[in-house]
Order: structure tokens, then sequence, then C-alpha cells
């Protein structure tokens, strides 16, 4: 990590240099003011602004998002960086008064709060500061401008949110939705609800197909689910045997797939995933994703599933969540389309389409 002092004039200049010599990634650590004698015997007082920043040196943390390649929206997205430089951030911040820490982050004194009560809520501080930047860039073209604030910032999240739910149905051929994720999202239950929603709610002709052989209880489960609904469920082995079952269903309207929960770790995964879907022209594919996940683990899966081409994200288990902010850094860092969010174990009643509104409301409220 480098770490550059500077002192100048005022803390515009000062803060101007810091980005010259370190670039826009650098954190401040610390600012002060320094007072000295222009004029010993005139007793004139005159000062100067000292900044003290930091810019990690690791090679294995990505640059940041090449801006001119994305909309004025989400220009202020950040690249995806570890978990450390945002833990000595905040406890470097920690430690500055309430003036200095709004300096630091280059807010004013008055917007603190708000930064504060969205970091607080889970929303990634590097997203919150380049929002502020932003909003304040837009606002400031605009005569009569009553400034920033909680409005401002619902407002202009909403617009950088991505929903497409629900799942249409195709004219020509069953529509096949695969559900992927790792283990304990709740894939299986999710399944279930869709189903109910086409068969029962829809009138639609219903077939669910698992892919996994390896968790026990989860065919059972899925089969239990079948039998009330009177939807018919299969298991497929290997490719082929997926190939056989979706020529038997081929008349069906829509064919709910659920697939096995593997660690993010496991890379090679997605390739045999990948070789069994191919079976079918084309597969639409939700990556289902845990509220209550860590941030960290949650990035790890996109990554994971990315090869498949993830279509949608379906957010799971919202009614055990304390923070909301993942949901918004998921859509500003991937910029995929939500679909459905569940909220709880009930079927069909614990589902719905998801929306720009209710994200906003569950992060500000």
């Amino acid at each position: 990590m480098r770490i550059k002092k500077v002192i100048a004039n005022s803390y515009s200049e000062a803060l101007g240099r810091v980005k010259s010599e370190l670039g826009e990634n650098a954190m401040v650590l610390s600012t002060r003011s320094i007072k000295f004698n222009r004029d010993q015997g005139a007793g004139e007082c005159s000062s100067l602004v000292e900044i003290t920043a930091a810019l990690d040196n690791d090679p294995h943390v990505e640059s940041p998002v090449n801006e001119t390649k994305v909309s004025d929206t989400t220009k202020w997205m950040p690249d995806n960086q570890g978990g450390d430089i945002r833990e000595i951030r905040s406890m470097i911040a920690s430690l500055l008064t309430q003036t200095d820490k709004a300096k630091s982050l280059g807010l004013s004194e008055a917007l603190l709060p708000v930064y504060e009560k969205l970091v607080g809520r889970g929303v990634d501080d590097r997203v919150v500061a380049r929002m502020f930047e932003s909003i304040h860039s837009r606002e400031q073209r605009k005569e009569g401008s009553p400034g920033i604030g909680e409005s401002h910032l619902a407002e202009f999240m909403k617009g950088a949110i991505q929903c497409e739910g629900p799942i249409r149905l195709d004219s020509g051929g069953p529509k096949v939705v695969a559900l992927v994720g790792p283990t304990g999202a709740g894939k299986t239950t999710t399944i279930a609800k869709l189903a109910a929603r086409f068969a029962l709610q829809q009138n639609k002709k219903v077939a669910m197909v698992t892919l996994d052989t390896y968790r026990m209880g989860a065919w059972e489960q899925l089969e239990s689910y079948g039998e009330l609904m009177r939807v018919p469920v299969s298991m497929a082995v290997d490719r082929n045997e997926f190939a056989r079952i979706m020529k038997e269903h081929r008349d069906k309207d829509v064919v709910l797939v659920d697939t096995m929960g593997k660690s993010h770790r496991d890379l090679g995964y997605c390739k045999q995933l990948a070789s069994v879907l191919s079976v079918v022209p084309h597969v639409e594919t939700h990556l289902v994703q845990s509220a209550t996940a860590h941030e960290s683990v949650a990035a790890e899966c996109f990554k994971q599933f990315a090869p498949l081409g993830i279509d949608r994200v379906l957010f799971t288990k919202l009614d055990e969540a304390v923070h909301f902010g993942l949901l918004f850094n998921c859509s500003v860092r991937h910029r995929i389309p939500f679909s459905y969010f569940t909220t709880g174990q009930r079927v069909p009643e614990d589902i719905e389409v998801a929306a720009r509104e209710k994200v906003i409301r569950l992060i500000f409220n």
C-alpha cells in the first residue's frame, strides 16, 4: 500500500493533487488544518490543508469499471474489490470527526447521516459515495435545485434497478426455465411455488424436472409437491436422460428444471450443467440467491454461474434478511434483471414478481 501526504492551500487543491498522484481509487486516511503566523510581528495567521491518503497496490484487485462503456445511470458503479480495503476505510473513518469523515468521503457534513444510513443497511460504501457524486453533478446543472436528500437518492437508486419478471411463456413449444444457485438458496421450494402459479392459478401444462441426484430428500420433496398439484415430476441423471425427458414433455407450456446446489469453489460444475442443459435450444436461467447471503459469497456465485449465461436473478428468504443492500449492490454490479422475490416457505403464496419499488422500500424503511 502506497501512502502519500499532500499539503496545499485548500482542501480541494490537496484532494486534486491526491487524485492526480494516486488516482481515483485512493483512500483519504486523514485531513488536518495547519495554522501558522505569516508575519509574527503583525500576528496574522494563515493556514494550509494536509491530506494523508493511501492506494492499495495489490495486483489482484480488479481495476475500476470502464466508465465510458456504461450508461449515465450506472457510471458510478464500482469494481468488485476485496473486503480488506473496505474494512481499513471503515476503521479509519470511525476515528475521524464528523466533519473530517464527511470530507474524506467527498461529502458535505449534512449528507453524512444519509450516507451512514445506506451503508448501515448493506449498500456498498463506494456505491453510495459515487451516487452522491453523480446526483450532485446532475443537480448542479438545475436552477433552483433543493439539493440532495433521501427522496433524490431513492429515485436515483430505483432507476438503477432492473426487473423483468414474471416468466413469459413461449407460443411455439414449452418454455424451459432452470433454477441454478448455491446449496440452501431455496431452489426446490421456489420451483414448487412457480409450478403452482402456472398449474393452479393460470391452468397451464407444467412439468418439473430435477437434476439434483445427490441431495437426500430433494427428489422426494419435489415429488410430493407434484402429487399435490398433479404436475409430473422426473429425474434426469445425465444428459441423455434429460434429452429423453424433454421429448416426453414437448406438449407442456412450461418445464421447470431444479438443479443441484454446489459450492462456488466447484468451478467444473457449471461445465457439466451446461452440457446437460444444451440438449434444449434455449433455457432461461435464473440464478437463485438468498437475501441473507454474505456479500463476498454472492459475488462468487455470480462468477461461478456466469458461464451459463444468467438471464434473471431470483432472490429468496427476504423474510429472513436483516439488511437489503445486497439486492441493490447485485443489481448495479451485474446488471442482470430480477424476476421474483420469495418471502417464506408457503407454497404457492410466498412468492411475488420482483419490483424496483420493493427493493427501495426494504432499504429505506
